[in-house]
């Protein structure tokens, strides 16, 4: 395993490299508010079989941001490119979770030479003027009161119920990972989701493609998946069954399931 940073773009990004070498790469993009950790239940698996690039957001885990700066989802699809380009991989599956499978749509529009497959967790396409405000919301809150005004109702959004009041362990690590995110990642990436506006765009992509909504998320459904499915020629739509949104987490072993035998009938 190689733990590592490099200088991006401006920005100091923390990532990790596990597997070996000669196989193929498999890129992992986080949600909002968390950090490459988040993808622990999927590492092991992946990395049996692939070799697996995991990275920190701007601001986010070990990543730096630089304080008042907003991002846009082409700067952060940027990143990656950079990264891969840093590290002499020239093509890889890219799988990402919601702001990171938004990431993924805009990186396969920019750098389709560099993609073999794409995987897109509990995402849209476009962000709706009313979901623009509640995020704006959020990052006033966020500047006033810290990441510790998110906890509770990020959980919620994220997991069901059930899964809440039965997961403390998990709850607690989860809610780490929000805290350990940094104001100015949180506020800048927030940003760049207000940004999303790809859905007309998506018919451009060709690779193979497979989206992954989860059964209960509620800020992106099955239908809103949809969208994107229609779009995209080359793709399939596996619903997750008792997630929520965090479905790697939720639902970890379907997920992983899923993932893997998408990923093993992808050309390398």
């Amino acid at each position: 395993m190689t733990r590592a940073s490099a200088t991006i773009n401006g920005h100091e990004l923390a990532y990790s490299l596990h597997g070996e070498r000669h196989r193929p790469v498999v890129v992992l993009s986080h949600a909002l508010a968390t950090s490459m950790d988040i993808w622990a239940y999927q590492l092991p698996l992946l990395a049996h079989r692939f070799r697996v690039l995991r990275y920190d957001l701007r601001g986010h885990g070990s990543s730096s941001a630089a304080p008042g700066n907003t991002y846009t989802l082409q700067e952060l699809a940027s990143d990656v490119a950079a990264l891969l380009d840093l590290l002499q991989i020239e093509r890889a599956a890219f799988v990402g979770i919601s702001i990171g499978a938004m990431i993924g749509q805009v990186f396969a529009l920019q750098y389709p030479d560099k993609l073999s497959g794409l995987v897109l967790c509990s995402t849209g396409s476009r962000t709706e003027p009313q979901a623009k405000t509640t995020i704006e919301d959020r990052i006033h809150k966020v500047l006033a009161q810290g990441l510790e005004s998110q906890v509770q109702a990020t959980l919620t959004r994220w997991f069901s119920s059930k899964f809440v009041e039965e997961t403390p362990a998990t709850m607690a690590w989860v809610s780490d990972l929000i805290l350990a995110t940094s104001v100015d990642g949180y506020a800048g990436c927030s940003h760049a989701v207000q940004g999303l506006d790809v859905t007309d765009a998506l018919s451009e992509v060709r690779v193979k493609t497979l989206i992954v909504p989860g059964e209960f998320d509620l800020g992106f459904p099955e239908k809103v998946a949809r969208v994107i499915q229609q779009k995209i020629a080359n793709s399939d739509l596996i619903l997750l069954k008792g997630a929520a949104h965090l479905g790697n987490v939720e639902q970890a072993h379907r997920f992983n399931e899923i993932l893997l035998g998408f990923l093993g009938r992808i050309p390398t």
